[in-house]
C-alpha cells in the first residue's frame, strides 16, 4: 500500500507490505505525518487490479511544542512596541489548530535589566498566539523572550526567541 493522493506532502509510516491471508491483506499501524484533506491510499499486488481507498483527512495531533513563528525585530528603540508570534505544533510540525490555551511571554535574557510591558499572556487562536504592543524600557544587546504554555496533558512546553537589541531613544 502507498499514498495515492497526497495533499499534505505526508509520509506513510508502518508496514506497507503484508501477505494476504485467505485473500485478505490487513494493514494495521499505518500513519501519515502531515495534515491534509483528501488523502487516498492505493494498493497493488502483482497482476491484480489496483485498488484505491475513499478519501480521508489527516488532522493535527495535540500540541507538544511551541515555535516562534514571528521573531521580534532585530532592533527596537526602548519603549517602542514590537510583536512576537508563537505557534503550538504537534510532534510532526503540524499546527495544532485546536490549541486555544494561554501562552505567556517573559524576558529570557535581560542584558539591560529592562522590564517587559504589554499584554504578556494571550489565548492561542487556532494554535497561534500573537503578541503585539510589547515593549522593553531599557537598552541592551542580546535580549530574548521566553514563551511558555501547557500541553493537553498539562505538561509544560516552552521556546525562546532569537536575540534582539533594544536601543536608547532620543535625548
Amino acid at each position: 500500500v502507498a499514498i495515492g493522493t497526497n495533499p499534505g506532502s505526508g509520509t506513510l509510516s508502518g508496514t506497507a507490505t503484508v501477505s494476504a491471508v485467505a485473500g485478505v491483506a490487513t494493514f494495521s499501524g499505518l500513519s501519515i505525518n502531515k495534515v491534509g484533506t483528501g488523502y487516498t491510499l492505493g494498493a497493488t499486488s502483482g497482476s491484480l487490479t489496483a485498488a484505491t481507498t475513499s478519501t480521508f483527512n489527516i488532522t493535527p495531533a495535540a500540541a507538544s511544542q511551541l515555535v516562534v513563528s514571528t521573531q521580534p525585530a532585530a532592533s527596537t528603540t526602548a519603549g517602542s512596541s514590537f510583536s512576537v508570534g508563537i505557534t503550538a505544533k504537534d510532534s510532526y510540525g503540524n499546527v495544532d489548530t485546536n490549541y486555544a490555551s494561554n501562552i505567556t511571554v517573559a524576558i529570557g535574557t535581560n542584558p539591560g535589566t529592562g522590564t517587559l510591558s504589554g499584554t504578556k499572556t494571550v489565548a492561542a487562536s487556532s494554535g497561534v498566539a500573537s503578541f503585539s504592543g510589547l515593549s522593553i524600557n531599557k537598552s541592551g544587546t542580546g535580549y530574548t523572550l521566553s514563551a511558555s504554555g501547557l500541553t493537553a496533558t498539562s505538561a509544560s512546553m516552552s521556546v525562546t526567541t532569537s536575540t534582539f537589541n533594544i536601543t536608547a531613544g532620543s535625548a
